[in-house]
């Protein structure tokens, strides 16, 4: 019985130290990899390992879980592996590649007409928009979802008629530009509809009207563009104590002027302000402005260029959440309709002069 007791405890330890030999450790670079085969290659300094992706492959950046098909190529990485079957035990990224900003056009929302004024939910997973069809006399918001930033936008609804909107950080209250004028309406809750809009008295502009709303994170400042005579475009502001207060009235935001400006966008964390720039010879550029002092007004502005290209479109919104720059353009081929499109991978502070 002693013996075979002996015997047992032999073999399971033979066992043991040839599984503990078949793991093994490499500090290297991604040379390449296939999410979809499942593979990856590494490089140290002397060796290149071809290795599987096995669906129990433990893969962290930073302490956090991260998925297959963010893996790049030039990624440092700690890895650890079975050496007789080839499997990916563990890796540990250690370095992050920043992608380079890819603008894409949102063609899954493109419907027989005019797609504007994106309005994105914090997480960037819900879209609001206008859609101008050809056979109907106005415009209407339209909403849509996605389950993360690399799947299409689905099901879309319409909501309520308006030309200008924009929508609280929790989905529950509309401004909305209707008629010449500004008007509010709220819900109970995101999968209710909106009640029919009241109109904001306090939003007049003697000689002229106001337009392109845009609340504040904490839903207490309205910004919005004015058309008045003799001024042209600018950009006003009105603010409220609570939700439930009453608006002041609009008042002029001290700007640097480029272009006649319009279409604001106030970041969340209220450190940028876009707009667009409408310039007779150069189009509708898009303007940054950050910089902000003592008095909470924005001294600097900008022409949003990245790598090298001027982007031109109408109301700008930024998702810091996601690194995304949604805004309304004319695609390539110029067929004079606006389309809803995206900035990918965008970085404020990358393109603004000065913070590079």
């Amino acid at each position: 019985m002693f013996r075979f007791y002996t015997l047992v405890i032999a073999v399971l330890l033979i066992v043991a130290t040839s599984i503990q030999a078949a793991e093994k450790s490499i500090d290297g670079k991604i040379k390449s990899v296939d999410p979809t085969k499942r593979t990856i290659s590494v490089t140290d300094k002397d060796n290149t390992l071809d290795l599987e992706l096995s669906k129990n492959s433990k893969i962290t950046a930073k302490n956090k879980p991260v998925n297959p098909s963010s893996l790049q190529s030039g990624q440092s990485v700690k890895l650890k592996y079975h050496d007789a079957l080839g499997i990916v035990l563990e890796i540990d990224v250690l370095s992050i590649i920043e992608k380079k900003p890819e603008l894409v056009l949102l063609s899954e929302l493109d419907v027989n007409g005019e797609e504007s004024n994106p309005c994105l939910s914090l997480d960037g997973l819900t879209i609001y928009f206008t859609v101008k069809e050809l056979s109907q006399q106005t415009r209407w918001v339209w909403t849509a979802k996605r389950k993360d930033t690399e799947s299409l936008f689905e099901n879309p609804k319409r909501l309520i008629p308006a030309m200008d909107f924009t929508v609280s950080d929790d989905g529950l209250e509309m401004i909305l530009f209707l008629n010449r004028g500004l008007y509010q309406t709220t819900r109970n809750s995101v999968e209710d509809n909106f009640k029919r809009p009241t109109k904001i008295t306090s939003a007049v502009l003697e000689g002229g009207f106001l337009a392109g709303p845009c609340l504040s994170s904490d839903g207490l400042t309205l910004y919005c563009d004015s058309m008045k005579k003799g001024f042209g475009a600018q950009i006003q502001f009105m603010t409220r104590k609570t939700k439930s207060s009453n608006w002041s009235k609009p008042e002029p935001l001290k700007l640097t002027p480029i272009g006649k400006m319009k279409y604001p966008y106030v970041s969340r964390d209220g450190k940028y302000l876009f707009c667009t720039g409408k310039d007779i010879s150069q189009g509708s550029n898009i303007i940054i402005h950050s910089g902000r002092d003592a008095d909470g007004r924005f001294h600097s502005a900008s022409v949003l260029n990245v790598d090298g290209l001027t982007l031109r479109g109408i109301f700008p919104r930024y998702v810091a959440a996601t690194n995304e720059l949604f805004f309304a353009g004319e695609p390539e081929n110029g067929n004079g309709e606006l389309k809803l499109m995206v900035l990918k991978n965008f970085n404020p502070e990358k393109v603004i002069p000065g913070l590079k």
